[in-house]
């Protein structure tokens, strides 16, 4: 008896004694004979995910490949159901009510392995998404309830400079957008035709505006308009709706959704995934991952993730919400080598304990970074502004300033443009388990896409002053090897002292400093920086 044989025996005794309907991972030995070749990969690309990949220099390899749909259609003719494929791992996910079935299907040449993945036990809900829900009444913030979560990591400045996702696509891969095409901060979307399209991966239909109201907060702090109370991080990006996980359950089932949806994307020339879900247990706990599958290489989520960062897209992934529970650990797909994971912190930047926390089993720093994860404003189902609570909400916020920087660098890689938010955070040069390498702030990740860097990190630098000359606003970018207070001084032609100030600076960190209406009058003026050593920098500036 042949090994895949006997294992079908195993697999048939266990599936006829516990389960009654189940879906199925058929995976396939090869891809010969393919109506496709990477000579013309026009008939399987679009032309954005093309350009993407001469972008970043990445080849187009026979992982591209569609699956033969010859396989397909022969596990279809053994009585299956096929519901999703996967080029990049080369199998299809398909439907069966009678396990007789599997036997066949194992029996076909090309096929090397048939693995269940999800049966219709439902020993209990998901507990994932989390939401807490608090009204809040008034404010005087420029970006309304969301200013905050845009201030906090200087979104502000890429938006002042007009950068606002345009031209950026982003595919969300969540529970369902309930109500997204009635609610009115939705509009600009549909108006200007940037929902590009929207799709279920759990029933393989085109309904996700009645299945979950998850997705619909997750886009809203991207894309939501409502003047006067909240605008998103990528306002003017162009998005992709994706359905892959059932909020009622939690099978393994929803990871190859993932997978199926995230090969989609690649597809379609989407340039970020956000993805607010995470797996750890299972609603049969047969099928629950383990801390030692946290390694970056086990789960088929996080092994798609990783896959869709070597097509060049950016993988935003939250952390998870288990911070304060017995796994505490981030989940998969947050714990990809290449998945860019962020976990919460409070609006005053402190972490908050729900986040959760690393580091991956084998001692990688997770999350990445982090931003505002509790009293996150977010659009609610009926078009209301409220506050909720989760990792689930500060991965799309993160995830549309990242949009909005890629808009002003756009022939940036997505391991360039992560790089650059990973060294702009808070705490770069000492990461830890809950919040990675910090709070990011764009202001300096646009400054480090843009050429400049910390050439020494036991020095004190002036990496930039800006702009020159300026208007009434002047600011300093400036790296500190040490926590100490830095006097700034500034004297006219005459050596009159126009400014005196003592600015306290972290160690090991990028810092900004914002001048404003301290000039009277036009004309040449010298700064000088003194730090703790007395070592000094000068420089000209130019008032207009």
């Amino acid at each position: 008896m042949g090994v895949k044989q006997s294992l079908f025996l195993l697999l048939l005794l266990l599936s006829n004694s516990i389960f009654s309907q189940q879906r199925y991972a058929v995976s396939f030995t090869d891809k010969n004979n393919s109506n496709y070749s990477v000579n013309n990969p026009q008939q399987f690309l679009s032309e954005k995910a093309i350009n993407r990949r001469a972008k970043s220099g990445i080849a187009i390899t026979s992982q591209d490949l569609p699956v033969n749909q010859i396989y397909v259609d022969s596990v279809i003719a053994q009585g299956a159901i096929h519901y999703n494929s996967s080029k990049w791992m080369n199998l299809m996910m398909v439907k069966v009510n009678d396990t007789n079935v599997v036997a066949s299907i194992l029996n076909l040449p090309f096929v090397s392995s048939v693995d269940l993945i999800k049966t219709n036990d439902t020993l209990g809900k998901s507990n994932r998404i989390q939401e807490k829900l608090i009204y809040e009444t008034t404010t005087d913030l420029d970006y309304g309830f969301a200013s905050d979560q845009i201030k906090i990591m200087e979104g502000e400045f890429l938006h002042n400079l007009g950068y606002k996702g345009t031209g950026i696509t982003i595919a969300v891969l969540d529970a369902g957008f309930t109500n997204v095409n009635t609610i009115s901060a939705f509009n600009d979307l549909w108006n200007q035709n940037r929902v590009f399209g929207y799709w279920d991966f759990v029933n393989n239909n085109d309904s996700v505006f009645d299945k979950h109201s998850h997705g619909t907060a997750v886009l809203s702090t991207m894309a939501g308009v409502k003047t006067g109370e909240l605008v998103g991080t990528a306002p003017d990006a162009n998005y992709w709706l994706l359905r892959t996980e059932d909020g009622a359950t939690e099978t393994i089932s929803e990871e190859y959704n993932w997978l199926a949806a995230a090969e989609f994307a690649d597809s379609a020339g989407v340039d970020i995934i956000n993805s607010s879900l995470g797996y750890t247990t299972f609603d049969n706990p047969l099928d629950d991952h383990t801390y030692a599958d946290m390694d970056g290489n086990t789960t088929i989520i996080t092994k798609a993730a990783d896959i869709a960062f070597s097509k060049g897209i950016l993988v935003v992934n939250s952390a998870g919400n288990s911070g304060s529970t017995p796994w505490f650990y981030i989940g998969a797909p947050a714990d990809g080598v290449n998945v860019f994971s962020i976990g919460a912190v409070e609006p005053d930047g402190d972490y908050v304990n729900f986040s959760s926390r690393g580091p991956t089993f084998d001692g990688r720093i997770k999350p990445n970074v982090a931003t505002i994860g509790k009293f996150s404003a977010v659009i609610n189902t009926s078009g209301n502004v409220v506050y909720s609570n989760g990792t689930s909400f500060s991965s799309p916020e993160l995830a549309g300033m990242a949009a909005s920087l890629w808009q002003a660098f756009p022939n940036k890689t997505n391991g360039q443009l992560k790089d650059a938010i990973e060294k702009s955070a808070s705490q770069y040069y000492f990461p830890d388990d809950k919040l990675g390498y910090g709070i990011p702030n764009f202001r300096i990740a646009y400054m480090l896409l843009a050429g400049l860097e910390v050439k020494d990190n036991t020095q004190n630098q002036l990496l930039n002053s800006y702009p020159q000359p300026f208007n009434d606003k002047f600011s300093l970018l400036y790296y500190s090897a040490k926590a100490q207070t830095v006097n700034i001084r500034i004297v006219d032609v005459a050596g009159k002292l126009v400014y005196n100030y003592d600015w306290e600076v972290q160690a090991k960190a990028i810092e900004t400093l914002n001048l404003e209406g301290i000039f009277s009058a036009s004309g040449i003026y010298t700064m000088v920086l003194i730090d703790e050593n007395d070592e000094r920098i000068t420089q000209k500036i130019i008032k207009q």
